[in-house]
């Protein structure tokens, strides 16, 4: 299994979405609040005295008018580009947003954009993973190592515990980006510190959970809710009893078609069991209908084996609708949204939740929607 599904992470890296579909009926213009812009911003830093730089993608609300914009390949949007932040508005909630390993900060601009026009500031970093073969400001590399991209990312599956130190840079990475974002000129009087979340994909799930009380010395207060898309490295790079002392609010996305695929010895399905089962509440648990891995992905191009490997509009649809119903509700204090988080929707196979601190029927993986 695991020769066959590295091959599948590498052609996912390269997916980006075709963002120029319409609305869905549950946001309508005019239920989006904010014009979003964008922004490239190049975090400089020194490791081992060396001159280092972070490239990291920003979306945030502006009253400027957006226009088309391209992210490279077919991956498109509606962006107003360095515009003006729209800081009488302010504060806004932040959310730093971690990709998969050799993705990009783009791989979730179907969510990552919308939550912006939501009100919030959303960043993501090109995480410095030692094979890449997407970019912010290049799109997808024309070339890169695909077979050194290959190797590691079966070395990835195939680790434990034990092997995490090598990852750790990661975390630095997240921790510098909300660092930055904080005290920077232009966001620093906008962003309000106690409305800090983090969310990741993949081995981006792995790095924030490192935030969220997993590594005790890594752990950042700052955060409070942790949303994670379709992450295997968030449970076999963690023991139990280490997902067990994160202490903030949790969502946990899978898709329907990764159930029966290993990460190591382990299925997908068991490894999402043993995040969710760990996790304290309120804590939620979505497997969208018919979703691969990388249907939490951008797909770049529109030819048949990206289709089959990268998400659909109806897909993006249900899981930007509970990750910002989430993210509204545990992190803005919002009500607006949250009757979302009561029931289940057509596109999920199961939705399971648990919003009490007290033992429930529904921890036993009962379900309130299965097809």
């Amino acid at each position: 299994m695991i020769p066959l599904l590295c091959p599948l992470i590498i052609l996912g890296i390269l997916g980006c979405a075709d963002m120029k579909a319409a609305l869905t009926v549950e946001e309508r213009p005019s239920q989006l609040l904010y014009n979003v812009g964008y922004k490239v911003l190049d975090f400089k830093f020194r490791k081992k005295n060396q001159k280092e730089t972070l490239t990291v993608a920003v979306w945030y609300p502006t009253a400027a008018e957006p226009k088309l914009h391209s992210y490279g390949g077919s991956t498109a949007g509606r962006v107003a580009v360095d515009a003006a932040l729209l800081s009488e508005k302010g504060p806004y909630p932040l959310l730093v947003f971690s990709h998969g390993y050799g993705g990009s900060g783009l791989g979730a601009v179907f969510f990552t954009e919308r939550l912006a026009a939501h009100g919030w500031i959303v960043a993501a970093p090109d995480h410095r993973d030692r094979y890449s073969a997407v970019r912010i400001r290049t799109g997808q590399l024309k070339e890169f190592n695909r077979q050194g991209l290959w190797k590691h990312a079966k070395e990835l599956a195939t680790s434990g515990p034990g092997n995490r130190e090598k990852y750790l840079y990661r975390l630095d990475e997240m921790k510098l980006v909300i660092d930055r974002m904080v005290a920077s000129e232009k966001f620093s009087k906008v962003i309000d510190g106690n409305r800090i979340a983090v969310g990741g994909h993949s081995l981006g799930g792995y790095t924030v959970l490192g935030l969220c009380g997993t590594i005790k010395k890594r752990k950042d207060s700052r955060i409070k809710a942790v949303l994670l898309f379709s992450t295997g490295a968030g449970g076999y790079l963690f023991k139990a009893s280490e997902l067990a002392t994160v202490r903030v609010p949790s969502m946990l996305f899978l898709g329907e078609r990764e159930e029966k695929q290993l990460r190591g010895s382990e299925t997908m399905a068991a490894i999402a069991d043993k995040i969710y089962r760990n996790l304290p509440a309120p804590k939620y648990f979505l497997e969208i209908k018919g979703a691969g891995h990388f249907s939490f992905n951008n797909r770049f191009s529109d030819t048949r084996r990206a289709k089959l490997l990268s998400g659909n509009e109806q897909q993006f649809d249900v899981i930007r609708r509970y990750s910002i119903a989430f993210l509204e509700k545990y992190v803005a204090g919002k009500k607006d949204g949250a009757k979302i988080l009561e029931h289940s929707d057509p596109m999920l196979v199961r939705f399971i939740k648990e919003t009490s601190l007290e033992p429930s029927n529904e921890t036993k993986r009962s379900t309130e929607h299965s097809h």
